[in-house]
């Protein structure tokens, strides 16, 4: 009940009507209400919802793999050498574990765990599987200041989880109309979509023009997300990441193809393991996650313009083959059906990419 008299007395601060961004993320990262920051209650079988990470421990392993070799080859650093990992938003801490114990004993002695985590009971878990195997910050910042600024960082599913502002075309004025919503009481809530506010207006232009492919023209009304947040949440902390390489995991893919088929868009929620779609994603506020794809297309962009250097783009699937090349014939050998599912051409081999970046002077 008091989740939903805060989000009441929300919207009558801002005269019954509030932009789909500020509402996502007060219902995420409110630090009382939201269910990142105080309502999850763990990922994983027993979790509100799985991730690659809690299904097998062969994503941990393969990114264990690909840092230490970013080590030598980013860092300089050889064997025997101390060096610092971050881990942005860890879930349960099953990537963590699977990552430091694929190292090997010897060469996890040399590795200093960094982990930034928002979510405070996400990060009781991640303590409960770690113990002092890793050291949690509240910041990037914090990290990077520990690390003196050079680390390899990775993340996943992270960035889908970001707070997003939701666009349509209106093909009568060839403009992109932001989504609000107004609150109808015992009703619910209802759509409205208004001009672009100033601020996004400024940010969107070149994010559109990205977007722009005379090719497959846009139908009026598709809906799109964009993740100004996360944007605004790279740029502070990038300056003071000196040299490494940074693997980002997540679902998603390239404009335009990542919105073939799919008019209104990305957005969905979960509660406790089932996926909720259309008026669904505002019901249980501060209860249930809340989720969009993640458009690769601008985050090389902006990661670009904030001097970042793009290695490549791949498939979770080929990423973890051409990192552990035995793994085809384990998953053949052993009809390991969590592994069968992180490669599948099908499931989450093609719909995760891993993207692979690096700071201009490594």
């Amino acid at each position: 009940m008091a989740h939903q008299t805060h989000i009441a007395d929300l919207f009558l601060e801002h005269d019954g009507i509030m932009s789909f961004e500020r509402y996502m993320r007060e219902a995420l990262y409110h630090p009382r209400y939201g269910y990142y920051a105080s309502n999850i209650s763990s990922v994983g079988k027993r979790g509100d919802f799985s991730t690659s990470a809690t299904i097998s421990t062969m994503l941990g392993k393969a990114i264990g793999q690909w840092a230490l070799k970013q080590r030598t080859e980013v860092l300089g650093l050889g064997f025997g050498k101390r060096w610092n990992v971050i881990e942005i938003g860890a879930g349960d801490g099953s990537l963590a574990r699977s990552f430091v114990d694929g190292l090997g004993t010897f060469q996890r002695r040399f590795v200093n765990y960094h982990i930034v985590d928002v979510s405070e009971p996400l990060r009781r878990k991640q303590q409960e599987k770690l113990g002092r195997r890793a050291q949690w910050h509240e910041t990037m910042e914090e990290a990077l200041t520990a690390c003196e600024g050079e680390a390899i960082i990775f993340s996943n599913e992270l960035i889908d989880a970001f707070p997003a502002t939701i666009v349509r075309w209106n093909s009568a004025s060839g403009t992109w109309q932001e989504l609000y919503l107004r609150d109808q009481g015992v009703q619910g809530f209802s759509e409205e979509y208004r001009p672009l506010s100033v601020e996004n207006e400024a940010a969107g232009s070149s994010v559109f023009g990205s977007w722009d492919h005379p090719e497959i023209p846009l139908k009026d009304g598709q809906r799109c997300e964009i993740l100004f947040s996360y944007r605004k949440w790279l740029q502070p902390w990038l300056s003071k990441w000196q040299r490494g390489t940074m693997l980002t995991i997540d679902y998603g893919g390239s404009f335009p193809e990542l919105y073939r088929k799919r008019p209104n868009g990305t957005l969905r929620g979960y509660f406790q393991g089932v996926r909720l779609e259309g008026d669904e994603v505002f019901d249980r506020f501060g209860h249930q996650d809340l989720t969009v794809d993640v458009n690769f297309t601008d985050v090389c962009q902006w990661s670009t313009a904030e001097g970042l250097e793009t290695v490549q783009e791949r498939s979770q699937r080929e990423f973890l083959l051409e990192t552990l090349p035995q793994l085809e014939d384990f998953r053949m050998q052993q009809q390991d059906s969590a592994l069968e599912f992180l490669l599948s051409t099908y499931g989450a081999g093609n719909a995760f990419r891993v993207l692979e970046q690096r700071t201009k002077s490594s």
